[in-house]
C-alpha cells in the first residue's frame, strides 16, 4: 500500500512536471508585417504554430508606419518589412539583436484589375484609356510597392497620371480594397494579392522599377524570447519558402 502511494504521488508529480514544461516552452511572438505580405504571412504562421505551438500575434500595416512605430519602441519581436532600407535603418539605431538583417522574399508589382475588359493591350494602354476614371497606387512615402509603381509611372513618362486620376493608398492592403470594391478600376498591387483572390492583371516589367526586395530584422524587444528566434529562422526553412513561391513571391537560392 505505501509502495503504490509512493509511485501515485511520483506519478502526480511527474505529470505535473510535463504540463509545467510545455508551458515553459510555449512562446508568443509579435510580428508586425508589411500589408503585402499578410496572407503569406498567415499561411506560414499557422504552419509555424502547429509544428511549434509557439503563440504568433501579428500586427500589419504599411512598410513606413511600422517603422516608425518601431523607432519609437513598440513591443514587436519581428519585423517583416517590405523593403530592406528600414531594415537596415533599424539596425543602425541599434534596434536590431543582431547584423542588419536578411531579405526572406522579393515581391513583384503588377496592374491589377477585377473586372474584366478593363485592360487593354499593355500597361501603358491600360493607364491612357478614355474612359478610365481611377487608378489605385500606394503612397511611395511609406509603401515599397507605392514607390514602385511611381518609378513605373516616371520610367513610362506617365507620372503626370498621379494626380489626374491616382486614388492613393495608406498600404498595398488599401490600395488592393480600393480595386476590390471597385472606387478604382485598375491598381497597381503585389503579384501575391492578385494570385490571392483572382481576376486579371498585367505583369510590369521589372527593369522599370528597383528590384522589392523584402528584408526581416530580429528585434531587440525579442531578446530571451527563444520563440521569436526560431520563428525568424523558421523564415529561410523549406516550408516557409514554399509558402512563398506559392504566393507568387520569388526567394534567394
Amino acid at each position: 500500500m505505501v509502495c503504490f502511494v509512493r509511485l501515485l504521488k511520483t506519478g502526480i508529480l511527474a505529470l505535473f512536471a510535463g504540463l509545467f514544461s510545455g508551458a515553459v516552452l510555449a512562446g508568443e511572438v509579435t510580428v508586425a508585417v508589411a500589408s503585402n505580405f499578410l496572407p503569406a504571412m498567415q499561411e506560414i504562421g499557422a504552419q509555424f504554430r502547429q509544428e511549434s505551438g509557439h503563440t504568433l500575434r501579428i500586427v500589419n500595416g504599411s512598410t513606413g508606419t511600422l517603422f516608425a512605430q518601431i523607432s519609437k519602441g513598440a513591443p514587436y519581436d519581428v519585423f517583416l518589412s517590405a523593403d530592406t532600407a528600414r531594415v537596415t535603418m533599424l539596425a543602425k539605431a541599434g534596434k536590431l539583436l543582431e547584423g542588419e538583417g536578411k531579405p526572406y522574399a522579393l515581391g513583384s508589382l503588377v496592374l491589377y484589375a477585377r473586372d474584366k475588359g478593363v485592360l487593354a493591350d499593355g500597361i501603358q494602354a491600360s493607364l491612357l484609356r478614355d474612359d478610365l476614371r481611377h487608378f489605385a497606387m500606394a503612397d511611395p512615402e511609406t509603401a515599397p510597392y507605392g514607390l514602385a509603381a511611381s518609378q513605373v509611372l516616371e520610367t513610362l513618362e506617365l507620372d503626370v497620371l498621379v494626380m489626374q486620376k491616382a486614388v492613393i493608398g495608406a498600404n498595398i492592403g488599401q490600395t488592393f480594397g480600393f480595386v476590390k470594391t471597385g472606387n478604382a478600376e485598375l491598381g497597381f498591387v503585389a503579384l501575391s494579392q492578385a494570385m490571392a483572390v483572382g481576376g486579371e492583371w498585367l505583369d510590369i516589367p521589372p527593369d522599370t522599377y528597383a528590384p522589392i526586395v523584402q528584408g526581416a530584422g530580429l528585434l531587440i524587444h525579442a531578446k530571451g524570447n527563444d520563440a521569436a528566434r526560431e520563428f525568424y529562422d523558421y523564415l529561410s526553412g523549406d516550408a516557409a519558402r514554399a509558402v512563398l513561391v506559392k504566393s507568387g513571391y520569388g526567394v534567394s537560392e
